[in-house]
């Protein structure tokens, strides 16, 4: 029963001294966000109020000093509804207790849709299941409240706990043929009251999960249970060991399916893991190829697998092929649900769109007192000391190509003209002079030199069509107006990357369904729009080079001296399991548009997508209807809900100004490598999902 759950989560026992280091030790992760700054100041018609976040830290730290916490999980509770305040999927946490006990309403899914009836109607909410059933005769009545408050109020409640803007967080509630989400750390109560327009009521009675094999016979009450969760000793060394400091894991919302619900689609080209897939055999639209990208290389672990990227890349390539084979004029990109992926990828296939346009991708570091350690450090260590011997041994090598590639080395990254940098604060073209904006420092706003055989190399051979590598060779097969993006609004990441390479440079129209039972705009992208996300161990991971053969001749007394007490890692958190710094994230990187001289980053911009459309009883369930509605209005003039296919809209721009050389192919670069990393890779196709309200 829940109840009896919450009450065992809010017995759990805590020493909030303990609690209070706890919090002292995350600020050292958490400096290196890149948006403290514009979260405390954010622009005016930003979606969600001010955060102080460092702030935030210093309050629950200043309550647990003072002994103001009862228990582990209200302690727990209020770090994540913080971290949560972030609205940044890159930004997350998994506070010991997270994860201990979780929630479900009802043993069998309990899955909402927003739908509308008519198609122009504004929609309402639907239990799945009923409008499945009146698909041919639709007399469905609405969820009308949700435990005596009103179904809308109980969606916007919940939505807050979803690192999204309004209407992708929306959208995330709810099922569709893109999308899952988890179950609910916040307790729920024990039953769920579902009242419906008609009068009539569904009583639930709610679960509480315990995963399998998760719990040890040791714990009896809460003092064992904080023991066991909580006071591990935890070696910040061998958690981050195997970790790839350019890459990342993060929180998986979806559930990848190895088809699109069972739908019997024949693509021409299809990735084995589900990350992408075209198809173009459309009755009464042949002349439309569909490229539905669900993810971008779906990770589950925070070392890069090079194979599964090297599958996207070869199923694209295969997809275009085809394309080309069949004289295809249409393009639809299908990028509902997508949450991310390695940031690499959109470069590849926006080239193999546009090849003559050159991705811009313009991203930068927030300045503090460890990136600066960290920055002069690798200024320090000379090009040869980061040469590959034929010497050396597996780990050497893998230290001196993780030390040149690292966020920190201004080797890693170019200018946005395509130059290097001559150092990290030294030199004509440092990359930290430093810059300020919104009363914060950060780095020179850089590019990904993936022109660069270094790149190439480091990694895994991952080829991408348009480098230096793989010159773009063939013609365009596409005007920027015989493609259409459709989104749900969840595009986040490596997702949202893609989508502003296409609106921003090539002027690609947008579609985006669903979102709240409001009028009015909806972004295309929705989701984070930061360029790297980071988990906790790689920081850790950074720190632990500096005591490597490879990088400790070069540190300095007066920096060793700083690092005790300022980076991540030295000291071992206090609370936690082992999976601790895996479990936490942030946002390495903004995003920075092109030719926007104030450096608002693109997370706090507001991009309305060119035309809105709700879903239907038919749409909501399979995408060759949606698909064929995206087309109609796109080429046939069929209608939207909100704006015009036509419309220009703030994010949309032709390009001009973005830097670019020899007629849109960027010169070679002797010497950089991206350091992006991994972030959410999320779903190709959704399960039926349970219904949460947090």
């Amino acid at each position: 029963m829940p109840s009896l759950a919450y009450a065992c989560l809010q017995s759990s026992a805590i020493d909030n001294n303990l609690a209070a280091s706890y919090v002292t030790e995350l600020k050292k992760y958490y400096q290196f966000q890149s948006s403290i700054a514009y979260l405390k100041n954010p622009p005016t018609d930003y979606s969600y109020p001010p955060v102080d976040f460092l702030g935030g830290l210093d309050d629950i730290a200043s309550k647990a000093t003072a002994g103001g916490f009862a228990s582990q999980y209200e302690f727990d509770l209020a770090l994540s509804n913080l971290v949560y305040s972030v609205k940044d999927g890159h930004t997350f946490s998994q506070p010991c207790t997270s994860g201990t006990i979780s929630y479900l309403r009802g043993r069998d899914t309990l899955s909402l849709v927003s739908i509308t009836e008519d198609g122009t109607s504004a929609p309402a909410v639907y239990l799945r299941g009923d409008v499945y059933a009146g698909l041919n005769n639709f007399s469905v009545s609405s969820v009308e409240t949700v435990n005596g408050e009103d179904i809308d109020t109980v969606l916007t409640a919940a939505a807050e706990a979803v690192p999204s803007d309004p209407d992708a967080s929306y959208n995330r509630l709810m099922w569709n043929y893109a999308y899952s989400i988890p179950n609910t750390y916040q307790y729920p109560g024990d039953f769920t009251n579902v009242t419906f327009s008609n009068g009539t009521t569904l009583s639930i009675a709610n679960l509480a999960i315990i995963p399998n094999g998760s719990w040890s016979t040791d714990i009896v009450d809460g003092e064992t249970f904080t023991e066991f969760f909580c006071v591990a000793t935890t070696n910040p060394s061998s958690t981050s060991s195997s970790t790839s400091p350019s890459s990342t894991s993060t929180p998986t919302y979806g559930t990848t399916a190895p088809t699109l619900l069972g739908h019997n689609f024949a693509p021409v080209a299809k990735d084995p893991h589900n990350q992408v897939a075209g198809y173009l055999n459309a009755t009464g639209y042949a002349d439309t190829a569909i490229l539905r990208i669900g993810t971008f290389a779906n990770e589950t672990t925070a070392q890069a697998d090079f194979d599964i990227e090297g599958s996207f890349v070869n199923t694209t390539r295969d997809f275009f092929a085809a394309v080309r084979a069949d004289r295809k004029t249409k393009l639809i990109i299908d990028v509902s649900g997508n949450g991310g992926g390695n940031t690499i990828l959109p470069n590849d296939i926006f080239r193999r769109i546009f090849p003559n346009i050159e991705p811009y991708g313009l991203a930068r570091l927030r300045g503090n007192p460890a990136a600066d350690i960290y920055g002069q450090v690798y200024e320090a260590v000379p090009d040869e000391a980061l040469a590959i011997s034929s010497s050396d041994n597996d780990t050497v090598q893998n230290i001196k190509s993780r030390v040149f590639t690292s966020p920190w080395n201004y080797r890693s990254w170019v200018t946005e003209d395509l130059q290097n940098f001559t150092g990290w604060s030294t030199g004509d073209n440092p990359y930290y002079p430093p810059v300020e904006n919104n009363g914060d420092n950060f780095t020179i706003s850089g590019r990904i030199p993936t022109n660069s055989t270094f790149y190439t190399e480091t990694t895994g051979g991952l080829i991408l069509y348009g480098s230096q590598a793989e010159p773009a060779t063939e013609p365009g097969l596409f005007t920027p107006e015989d493609v259409v993006v459709l989104t749900d609004g969840i595009c986040a990441s490596a997702c949202s990357i893609l989508v502003e390479f296409l609106t921003r440079q090539a002027n690609v129209k947008t579609i985006a369904v669903g979102g709240r039972g409001k009028e009015g705009p909806m972004q295309a992208i929705g989701g984070t729009k930061g360029a790297q996300a980071y988990t906790f161990d790689n920081l850790v991971t950074q720190t632990a080079y500096l005591d490597t053969s490879v990088v400790g001749p070069y540190v300095s007394d007066e920096l060793a001296a700083l690092a005790n007490d300022t980076l991540p890692g030295l000291t071992p958190l206090p609370l936690g399991s082992e999976r601790a710094l895996a479990g936490y994230g942030l946002n390495l990187r903004d995003n920075i548009p092109p030719g926007d001289d104030a450096g608002i980053p693109l997370q706090f911009i507001f991009e309305p997508a060119n035309c809105r459309i709700y879903y239907t009883p038919v749409t909501v369930d399979n995408p060759l209807p949606l698909w064929e509605q995206v087309y109609d209005i796109a080429w046939n003039g069929a209608k939207c809900n909100y704006g015009s296919i036509n419309s220009d809209v703030s994010n949309n721009g032709s390009g001009v100004d973005v830097p670019t050389g020899n007629n849109g192919t960027a010169p070679p670069v002797s010497n950089g490598v991206a350091g992006m990393g991994v972030s959410m890779g999320l779903v190709l196709a959704a399960l039926s999902v349970a219904f949460v309200a947090m």
